[in-house]
């Protein structure tokens, strides 16, 4: 099998998709006009469709939606207060969620360590403090070394003494020294994960006031909440990661097998993400790229 390593790396908050608008500024009466150059037309009425559901689910109601197949462009023009920070996500992130086995740090530590290839490897991992137990960080790369070390991945021979259903991945944010948490994702047949959000029936924010902390409820259709109980029992006590639009953002250790159809999404996240992040699966993944052109107030 064609060895097969990618570095995933994305940013769904994508605000800084027009510089020089004052996303934060209210409007009402907005206009925004997205354009996808990679979209048929099929790709683009069911863009339409997703960002349609996302608005709704995020409590978004007083809007309509236009495509412009010809160009290929969408525009959404907003009958309500409402400010183009908050919207934006839910308009160009591209919304794609996996569930995912992961190899553990002894795990990729075994594969390397008696390769032959450990020298090379050892400017990134911490190789000779393997812990034995079933963690799922590697370890940590500075923010500006991700492609450095991407560009290592992909071109040293190193790399091949990886399996080609490995893929990397990097945590969520940076933690106080500037540095990501690298996980090792292990997919199946095809590179297809445990489940995606095609398998979702419903997403809901939630958030405790008492301990100020917010999180997404997740509910599966028929099929995934049996398939999500075999992954769980499958994997007790090793780490499943919840991987959103290519960052991990969570990699609990499986406990028990969890056969309620229900998962939960926690981390460091404001009310009002939890809130977009909830409304991104609800309505579902995009087809195709979409990147703000135009915004009019």
């Amino acid at each position: 099998m064609k060895k097969f390593i990618y570095i995933a790396v994305a940013v769904i908050l994508a605000t800084s998709l027009m510089p020089g608008v004052n996303y934060s500024a209210p409007a009402g009466f907005m206009e925004i006009t997205l354009e996808s150059p990679e979209a048929s037309r099929e790709e683009l009425m069911e863009a339409q469709e997703v960002i349609s559901q996302r608005l709704l689910a995020y409590g978004v109601n007083a809007f309509e939606t236009e495509a412009h197949p010809q160009r290929p462009e969408l525009t959404i023009r907003f009958r309500e207060e409402i400010s183009a920070e908050a919207v934006l996500p839910l308009l160009s992130s591209i919304g794609k969620l996996e569930f995912c086995e992961v190899f553990t740090q002894p795990e990729v530590f075994r594969m390397l360590n008696g390769s032959g290839q450990e020298e090379a490897w050892r400017q990134w991992l911490p190789l000779d403090v393997e812990t034995g137990e079933m963690e799922a960080v590697l370890g940590s790369i500075a923010s500006e070394e991700i492609p450095a070390f991407g560009r290592f991945v992909l071109s040293r021979q190193s790399s091949k003494v990886l399996p080609g259903n490995l893929s990397f991945a990097f945590g969520r944010f940076p933690d106080e020294n500037g540095k990501q948490e690298l996980y090792a994702l292990r997919y199946g047949k095809g590179m297809s994960p445990i489940l995606t959000g095609r398998e979702i029936a419903r997403s809901e924010a939630r958030y405790d006031e008492r301990t100020e902390t917010a999180s997404i409820a997740l509910s599966f259709d028929e099929e995934g909440g049996a398939r999500w109980a075999q992954a769980t029992r499958e994997n007790m006590r090793r780490p499943v990661a919840i991987v959103f639009d290519g960052l991990v953002y969570f990699a609990p250790r499986v406990l028990a097998e969890i056969n309620s159809g229900q998962a939960q999404i926690t981390g460091d996240f404001s009310k009002e993400e939890a809130g977009v992040i909830a409304a991104l699966i609800q309505g579902g993944e995009l087809p195709a790229p979409c990147r703000v052109k135009e915004v009019r107030q």
